[in-house]
């Protein structure tokens, strides 16, 4: 049974994964593929604290704490110490439906053509068409909500006479670029891992700044002019923090002179406006049937 402050906790966890999956689907990632790095997450952290007696935490602590099984633990260890890079921590094909239909589509000699190249495939062909090529690699998922997807992807187009035409070899359904890779770890990590600091009652070092101001009750007049008047504020804060921080940058990497901090040091700014963390948790959308 949960505590009040995990209860808390898991809602307010979950308020922030709500965007976060929305970028992730718009990435063509998966929940299978989330799952793994989630679960590589826990192991990696909870490896990370050492016992009260100073010990490394071993595979039967790391368990207990995850709630992991010894197994899992043991096997996510084993390749965080073997790849310790590797986002997914697995070589198994944890993709979606539309990823491995265009994967096999690029890749099955059954719908390739004499040179190799992907053919235009018959939707209702169940030999060699595209309803053979869902049902070989996406299971019982039904052809036409696979072509669906596909199609507002842009991975796909239809002919005149029916036939299914690959356009591009990788799903990507929504439009990410490097932008928000950059931001996520470059904002949001630091954000996150700064709660972990000031939350932390061993902490040997002062809490780092974290400062809001919101309002509920904006009048819808001043939503525009504050949303301008914040931007050049911060933009500004932004500069003058840069231009300090040049100033106090060391002039060559590794110099004997200087001391370079080991980490990284900096101040972020955001706006944002749209519903609250509560609003996005009680909505829920409709489901057709």
């Amino acid at each position: 049974m949960n505590s009040d402050i995990q209860t808390r906790m898991l809602t307010s966890v979950y308020a922030c994964l709500m965007p976060l999956a929305k970028l992730l689907i718009r990435s063509g990632i998966t929940y299978r593929q989330f799952d793994t790095v989630a679960k590589r997450a826990f192991v990696h952290q909870a490896m990370a604290e050492a016992e009260s007696r100073g010990r490394p935490t071993n595979t039967s602590r790391v368990a207990v704490k995850t709630g992991l099984s010894r197994k899992d633990v043991k096997r996510i260890r084993e390749s965080i110490l073997a790849e310790p890079m590797l986002a997914s921590g697995s070589t198994a094909d944890q993709s979606g439906p539309p990823a491995r239909v265009l994967h096999a589509w690029h890749s099955d000699r059954r719908f390739a053509d004499v040179d190799g190249n992907p053919r235009d495939l018959g939707f209702q062909d169940e030999l060699s068409g595209f309803y053979a090529l869902v049902r070989a690699v996406a299971g019982d998922v039904p052809p036409g909500a696979v072509r669906a997807e596909l199609r507002r992807a842009g991975a796909i187009e239809e002919l005149e006479d029916g036939s299914l035409r690959v356009l591009k070899r990788h799903y990507v359904p929504g439009h990410v670029d490097e932008k928000a890779i950059t931001v996520m770890s470059s904002m949001v990590f630091p954000l996150t891992a700064g709660i972990v600091h000031n939350t932390d009652p061993d902490r040997t070092t002062g809490g780092f700044i974290q400062r809001i101001a919101f309002s509920d009750n904006l009048q819808t007049s001043a939503v525009p002019q504050f949303r301008q008047w914040s931007r050049e504020q911060a933009t500004a804060f932004v500069e003058r923090m840069d231009d300090w921080i040049a100033a106090h940058e060391t002039s060559e990497l590794g110099s004997a002179e200087v001391q370079s901090f080991s980490g990284t040091v900096g101040v972020g700014v955001f706006y944002y406006e749209g519903p609250s963390a509560e609003t996005v948790i009680q909505s829920f959308p409709p489901v057709s049937k």
